[in-house]
C-alpha cells in the first residue's frame, strides 16, 4: 500500500506525479471543472495511536467519535459512465499509525474504510492516483466526468447500488471542506477525490484536488 498523505493535510496532497516518461508532466490534463472559492478549514491536531482507534481515525475534534455504522458489505468494485477506465477494483484502506493515509497503486481505488460505505448515511469516500509512478492513475480523467453521470458501485456480497453525479469541483489542497468529504451523518454521498490542477515537480505534487459527488440512484 502506498503512503500518500498525512492526515494533517487529509486525502491525496500527493497524488504520485509523473516520475517517468511514460507519462510525462504535459500529458497530465488539468481538470476541466472550475475551481470553488477557497473555504477555510479545520486543522487537524493529531492521528490516531493506530488503525484500531476506530472511533477517532483522524485524530480531530471536528468529528463526533461516535461509532461507526454497523457493518455492510465492502465496496469491491467501480464503475464510472463516461470515464474511459475499465471497472476498477476497490480495497479498504485506513490510516498508518503515523497519521499517513494509505492510498493503492495505479490501478486501484481506496475506500476510507473508517468512514461509511456507499449508499449509507453520510460521506463515502473512495480515492485514487492521477498517475503514480510514471503510469495513468484509475482516477485520471475523473474530472472529465459529467453531471448527471452514473458511477456504479460492486459489493462484497454481490450486490451493487447506481449513483449519479451531482457536482465536481476543484479545491486547493489546503482548502478541501473536510467536515462534508468526511461527514459520518447526514444524507448519503459517494466522495470520489483524485488530484488536479498545475504539478509542482519540486514538490511532485499537484496543486489542487477534484472531488466529484454523487447520490444514490437506488
Amino acid at each position: 500500500m502506498r503512503r500518500l498523505v498525512p492526515v494533517l493535510a487529509l486525502i491525496v496532497a500527493a497524488c504520485g506525479g509523473p516520475t517517468s516518461g511514460e507519462v510525462s508532466e504535459s500529458q497530465a490534463a488539468s481538470p476541466t471543472t472550475t475551481s470553488l472559492p477557497a473555504t477555510t478549514t479545520t486543522t487537524i491536531a493529531d492521528g490516531p495511536t493506530s488503525l484500531a482507534d476506530r472511533t477517532r481515525p483522524l485524530g480531530s475534534a471536528i468529528f463526533d467519535p461516535a461509532a461507526l455504522p454497523a457493518p455492510a458489505p465492502p465496496p469491491v468494485a467501480i464503475t464510472i459512465e463516461g470515464v474511459p477506465i475499465e471497472t476498477a477494483p476497490v480495497i479498504p484502506v485506513g490510516v498508518e499509525a503515523n497519521g499517513e493515509m494509505e492510498i493503492p497503486g495505479a490501478r486501484e481505488v481506496g475506500w476510507y474504510r473508517f468512514g461509511p460505505t456507499p449508499a449509507e448515511g453520510g460521506s463515502s469516500v473512495l480515492a485514487a492516483h492521477i498517475a503514480w509512478n510514471g503510469s495513468s492513475g484509475v482516477f485520471r480523467r475523473l474530472a472529465d466526468v459529467e453531471i448527471g453521470a452514473v458511477v456504479t458501485i460492486a459489493y462484497a456480497d454481490g450486490s451493487s447500488s447506481r449513483h449519479r453525479v451531482t457536482e465536481i469541483a476543484q479545491y486547493a489542497k489546503d482548502h478541501l471542506p473536510l467536515e462534508r468529504v468526511f461527514a459520518r451523518s447526514g444524507e448519503p454521498v459517494l466522495t470520489l477525490i483524485t488530484c488536479g490542477g498545475s504539478f509542482n515537480r519540486s514538490l511532485n505534487s499537484y496543486d489542487d484536488n477534484v472531488v466529484v459527488y454523487a447520490t444514490p440512484l437506488d
